[in-house]
């Protein structure tokens, strides 16, 4: 897909011109059928790239990490050579689970708990009792785990079901290049909480392809991240995917004060910037571009080395992509977050809500503000924090976003629910339905 620039894109992100939209009725069947769960299963899940995990946890060879997805565990395994290769989590012999490990190390191999059957880490059966009393000969070295496509991109592993799938990167894009420029493999996440929702899947998703809900849900963020829709730019790209872009480090458009709010006066100082300097809205207009070249002339000497990587408007901005189907990666300037829901293993109306936060080491920093509230997070690899939404925060956003998931599914059950009506600004959604459609229909 080609591109529009603006002013090299360093104000802002490339502008990409928009495919058209069908305009799809977005009915209730999708969030609540058994019968297009199952459909959804085959042709979307079975066919798509998916995060299992991070590479750093998987740093010696024989390493392996042990992924989730819906009724599938799938053990992601690094090589000899250094690669990852990944493996359904499954005995060929009568269909035991391998492991029900998170991770671990294969490196003397995988054996299976029923008959004690060994698979090597790079998939092939090393070892069985009684190998000669197989009807075929002995199939050690010759029998061999069944694969899929992995690979290792912005610090995750990533992996599909398909054995045709597109290559990662082809599949995600400019997107993908984007992301890249952030340089996640040099990140470490420091927040690590996954939640059990009573909703399908794409209510959440639905909530992160659209920013519309924000001046209503989520007042808060207003002081600080823009929220009229005017002053962002929302891109429909390549296979599904979707970026939204708000402008942030300056009061939102709608602001009325005279000088910078709370939040915004603090962005300020930290970068030796006196808000007293910037009464009136045309100055407050120009802090970010300030924050901006401040951060440029001092980010080295804070320890800020990663903003060398950065251009303009990410040293201030945030930018959320909407990788087809379920991973949102939302990205700013000294943080990303992956906000991914996960369907259930049999149940429609419920889902798994991953929330990871990512942070770049910085010299002299050893703690930082949790996205989830609460005490700062140590600048260390946080071990999983999993529970029932509702029964503990994960923090004001997302405990917002995720109400109105619950609320949602109940009036996906109502025989008064006939489908979306959509404004402009949530063509994202549209966008992010239409392909789905194009899955489950068998267009793709």
């Amino acid at each position: 897909m080609s591109t529009v620039s603006t002013k090299l894109d360093i104000e802002r992100p490339a502008k990409f011109p928009e495919p058209a939209l069908r305009g799809d009725v977005i009915d209730a069947e999708r969030y609540i059928s058994k019968d297009y769960y199952q459909r959804e299963w085959q042709r979307v899940w079975m066919r798509t790239w998916q995060i299992g995990g991070l590479s750093y946890q998987m740093p010696e060879a024989g390493d392996y990490l042990n992924a989730t997805l819906g009724r599938e565990s799938i053990l992601m395994i690094r090589q000899q050579n250094g690669g990852v290769r990944a493996f359904f989590n499954v005995c060929q012999h009568r269909g035991a689970r391998l492991t029900f490990a998170d991770e671990g190390s294969a490196i003397n191999g995988l054996s299976c708990p029923y008959h004690g059957w060994v698979w090597g880490a790079d998939g092939l059966l090393s070892a069985m009792p009684d190998a000669d009393d197989f009807p075929g000969g002995n199939p050690c070295g010759e029998m061999s785990l069944i694969e899929m496509p992995c690979e290792e991109f912005a610090g995750f592993v990533w992996f599909n079901m398909d054995p045709n799938a597109l290559p990662l990167r082809e599949a995600l894009g400019t997107s993908g290049d984007e992301i890249e420029g952030y340089r996640m493999e040099n990140m470490v996440r420091v927040l690590n909480m996954t939640a059990d929702a009573n909703c399908n899947w794409k209510v959440i998703t639905d909530n992160f392809n659209e920013g519309y809900h924000v001046q209503v849900l989520h007042p808060e963020l207003a002081p600080y991240i823009e929220t009229v829709f005017s002053e962002c730019q929302f891109d429909l790209r390549e296979n599904g995917t979707n970026s939204g872009w708000f402008p942030s480090h300056r009061p939102t458009a709608s602001y009325k004060g005279d000088e910078p709010p709370a939040d915004v006066a603090a962005m300020m100082e930290k970068w030796e910037l006196d808000p007293a300097d910037y009464h009136g809205n045309a100055r407050m207009k120009q802090i970010r571009l300030d924050i901006q070249k401040q951060k440029r002339t001092l980010g080295p000497a804070k320890g800020y080395a990663h903003y060398a990587h950065l251009k303009d408007y990410q040293l201030t901005d945030y930018v959320i992509y909407n990788i087809f189907p379920n991973n949102v990666i939302t990205v700013g300037p000294d943080g990303v977050q992956l906000l991914r829901p996960r369907p259930h293993a049999t149940d429609p109306q419920k889902c798994e809500f991953d929330h990871w936060y990512f942070v770049p080491h910085i010299e002299g920093v050893k703690s930082v503000p949790s996205p989830a509230g609460g005490p700062d997070l140590p600048v260390e690899d946080a071990p999983v924090d999993h529970f029932r939404y509702g029964e503990k925060s994960l923090g004001r956003t997302n405990d917002q976003d995720l109400s109105i998931a619950e609320n949602q599914q109940l009036g996906f059950n109502s025989a008064g629910y006939r489908g979306a009506n959509l404004t402009n600004q949530e063509r994202r959604l549209q966008h992010f339905h239409e392909t789905l459609n194009d899955y489950v229909e068998g267009r793709k």
